[in-house]
């Protein structure tokens, strides 16, 4: 039975590192409401952030207690109050990062179709109502409020207006379009749209090559973490007296110097290997632009 219940618990770490590794689920915790609750915004996630912090508390009280459960040593307790306090904010922000990466693949598909409308002798309006009818799904709301700006509002408002979706690309975008359309209409947007989404797609493609030798990385890191952690559960699953020692003040003070280097290992690893992200536009700046 002990040798059953070690099984779980290993096997509910290899979910966590699996989580980091293939869902790139990242363990970092927003310090500020408002970064919290851009965070919500930007995943999709409907609730609000105080239901959203109750959801983080209830999952560390609900992780402790099952690793209590299965396995009364303090250390791994510990580790499984903060998995279950981070492991929602986690998921959130593999959400958020994978929606990033839907419109980051949407935007050249966007730029060339509204190219394609313009060339066929649409007018501008009609060409942003034709996208919001027919692009990419990911950025049809974007486009729709931008076309009922255009109704309501002078072209430069509107334009400006995409830039509250705080992306680099949207900033990108609403510069061209101000610089063609209010700054110097002097026509031939077409392809400078087209122009610009060559350029998109190329460092789609670069950053893609990037990404998956950052994730070959996060494999490796993953192995190399949970080595030691799979060493401690065979032992203690074929000497269940083994894991008495970490029960005492010395194990337990033994087990989180380890957790930590442990944790800084993988966490340097991954480092190595991160794909640095466009600095994306803050909402304030955007505004005051």
């Amino acid at each position: 039975m002990t040798g059953f219940l070690l099984g779980l618990c290993f096997g509910a770490g290899v979910a966590l590192i699996w989580l980091g590794v293939v869902v790139g689920v990242r363990f970092s915790r927003p310090t500020t409401p408002a970064r919290l609750d851009a965070l919500l915004r930007q995943a999709a996630i409907g609730v609000p952030a105080v239901v959203f912090v109750v959801i983080v508390m209830a999952g560390a009280v609900s992780a402790g207690l099952l690793v209590w459960w299965i396995i009364d040593v303090p250390a791994l307790v510990a580790a499984g109050v903060l998995g279950g306090a981070f492991l929602p904010i986690g998921w959130a922000q593999s959400r958020r990062d994978r929606l990033l990466r839907e419109r980051e693949r949407a935007w050249p598909a966007v730029l060339n179709q509204l190219a394609d409308a313009l060339e066929s002798g649409l007018a501008f309006p009609a060409a942003v109502a034709h996208v919001t009818a027919s692009g990419p799904v990911v950025l049809r709301g974007e486009f729709a409020a931008f076309s009922a700006r255009l109704r309501g509002d002078d072209i430069a408002s509107a334009v400006e207006g995409l830039r509250g979706i705080g992306e680099r690309t949207a900033d990108s975008v609403a510069l061209l379009l101000r610089a063609a359309l209010v700054d110097t209409p002097t026509g031939g947007l077409s392809p400078v749209l087209r122009e610009l989404a060559g350029v998109l797609a190329e460092r789609l493609q670069a950053r893609e090559k990037a990404r998956t030798r950052a994730a070959n990385l996060r494999v490796e890191a993953a192995i190399v973490a949970l080595s030691p952690i799979f060493i401690l559960l065979l032992f203690g699953s074929t000497s269940p007296q083994f894991l008495s020692a970490y029960r005492t003040v010395g194990g337990t003070f033994v087990l989180f110097v380890g957790g930590l280097l442990i944790y800084g290992c993988y966490a340097a690893m991954r480092r190595l290997g991160r794909v640095p992200e466009p600095r994306r536009t803050r909402p304030s700046e955007s505004g005051r632009s």
